[in-house]
């Protein structure tokens, strides 16, 4: 469904649109310290439940929607993934950095960013409008959720930002059709969880990237999911070091399976026909190796744009997920694994014994 942006009667609070272009400054930032970068999280998180006068502590707020190819999460848990610091962070530089590469190529149109599962406050593209013009970034959100819906609307109104939307649909982005006349610069899509699990990130990415020209940017360029195997012992000592060691506590397999713009093209025709399945994949390690670690695991890896990442353990979308204890179920060599769609998506794994 089509939600009209049409300009209110309220005018915008110009503190809130000065407050949100101070944040954005220390965010995109390549010096911005721990500290400050926290506290500028903080204030981002204060400023849009404000602006957006979401109430965090309704009933309604916390209800997931079941979706067809996964789990919609309630506009109180969407709103508090910005609570992840890197996350928030990086995902934000990634699309900064997408949208100049596309600027500078073609300065005389604006960036189309099509963004999928908004939440209350799109909180990923907002920042970036207190740094580009709306003949530079034009905006097409797509939510499921209503209340998230109207939340959206009242930030529009609050920041001002009705000349940066092209559109904003009430729908379910995983069958959602593009209409014709939208061309799209940036595919933004950040509807996960860690390993993929219960979202929609997947059914989402396989029904719109196909829909787009050629020359897209997807955001994030690329997921991988690999089984790990990780060292308990050098995990603490490399959390004890302020992260500036190398991490050298895991170790992957090679990618189980991968979400990226070469992937789904190559699949999208088949990944539409019933009964389709992504491939098993199995991993086994030595005896060496399965010496040297505590547990095996799912790791995910989330390439953003370019040199622009998330590794192991860096954020909430990035933390293993645990198959076997070692120390305590000796037997395991491995596993087998599958990527399955769906109303419960995730890796499904097998451990394999010896």
């Amino acid at each position: 469904m089509y939600i009209s942006t049409a300009k209110s009667e309220i005018m915008p609070t110009n503190n809130a649109k000065r407050k949100l272009a101070e944040i954005t400054q220390n965010l995109i930032s390549e010096k911005v310290e721990a500290d400050d970068l926290k506290k500028s999280i903080e204030e981002l998180k204060s400023l849009l439940e404000k602006v957006s006068g979401l109430n965090q502590e309704a009933p309604i707020n916390s209800e997931n929607i079941l979706l067809p190819s996964g789990k919609a999460i309630g506009p109180k848990w969407a709103g508090m993934c910005l609570e992840d610091i890197p996350r928030t962070h990086k995902f934000i530089k990634g699309i900064h950095s997408a949208v100049q590469e596309v600027v500078e190529k073609n300065p005389k149109k604006p960036v189309t960013i099509l963004y999928a599962g908004t939440g209350p406050y799109a909180t990923l593209v907002l920042p970036l409008l207190s740094l580009f013009e709306p003949s530079q970034l034009q905006l097409i959100l797509l939510e499921v959720n209503t209340v998230s819906i109207e939340s959206l609307k009242r930030i529009i109104k609050g920041f001002d930002a009705y000349e940066y939307i092209k559109a904003i649909y009430h729908c379910d982005a995983a069958n959602f059709i593009v209409p014709s006349e939208f061309e799209t610069d940036i595919l933004l899509v950040e509807c996960m969880q860690h390993a993929l699990v219960r979202e929609p990130q997947v059914g989402i990415t396989y029904n719109l990237l196909p829909q787009m020209k050629d020359e897209v940017i997807l955001i994030p360029e690329e997921i991988s999911l690999h089984v790990a195997l990780i060292d308990l012992e050098k995990k603490a000592e490399y959390l004890t070091n302020d992260n500036n060691s190398k991490k050298d506590y895991y170790e992957n397999s090679d990618s189980v399976f991968t979400l990226n713009k070469k992937e789904v093209l190559e699949k999208s025709t088949e990944f539409k026909e019933e009964g389709f399945q992504f491939p098993e994949r199995e991993v086994s390690f030595t005896e060496e190796q399965l010496s040297n670690y505590d547990f095996i695991a799912v790791s995910t890896e989330i390439t953003i744009f370019k040199n622009i990442s998330l590794s192991i353990d860096e954020s909430g979308l990035t933390a293993p997920m645990l198959l076997a204890d070692l120390n305590h179920d000796q037997k395991v060599t491995g596993a087998k694994t599958q990527y399955v769609v769906g109303t419960e998506p995730g890796l499904v794994s097998q451990l394999i014994r010896s």
